[in-house]
């Protein structure tokens, strides 16, 4: 289980890094085609739902790599309580992360059961880009999880050993 974990948070890491490469190409085109007086319909759209795909994507390798954001008041003032506050902070995360899927599966429903679009010249089926919040909190959720039973050496290098 737990390395189907890392694989779905490795695939969701892979997408995100080329994500980010690929939307150089459409931004590009856009800027060339901007400055010979011919700007798509397409590409601001298109590339704001890429970012937020990568954004929700990106969850996967921040708590894989420890970049997640942390607020650390607690653990430097009790440095004996790391390991309490770093449990307690991941078991938040895991509940989290279930708020974040279920709210995005919800939104999806409501767009699909709607027929919701984007109010654009494309008309995008919003449950597209909704899809990202709930793919974004998979990840969150099942990197949590690898981090919790890996125990510290995921994130903090420095107190194995201890």
């Amino acid at each position: 289980m737990i390395s189907f974990a890392r694989r779905i948070g490795s695939a969701m890491t892979f997408v995100a890094v080329s994500l980010i490469i690929v939307l150089c190409l459409p931004i590009t085109y856009e800027a060339v085609a901007r400055s010979f007086d011919r700007p798509t319909i397409w590409v601001f759209e298109t590339t704001l739902y890429a970012f937020i795909f990568l954004g929700f994507l990106g969850n996967a390798l921040a708590v894989r790599s420890g970049a997640h954001f942390r607020v650390t008041l607690l653990i430097e003032l009790f440095p004996s309580k790391r390991r309490f506050f770093d449990r307690l902070a991941q078991v938040v995360t895991v509940l989290f992360a279930l708020l974040i899927i279920a709210s995005g599966i919800y939104f999806m429903w409501y767009s699909i059961t709607n027929d919701i679009v984007s109010a654009t010249l494309l008309e995008v089926p919003l449950w597209i880009p909704q899809l990202s919040i709930p793919l974004g909190g998979l990840g969150l959720l099942l990197q949590t999880l690898v981090q919790m039973t890996e125990g510290d050496a995921a994130t903090h290098p420095e107190l194995v050993g201890d």
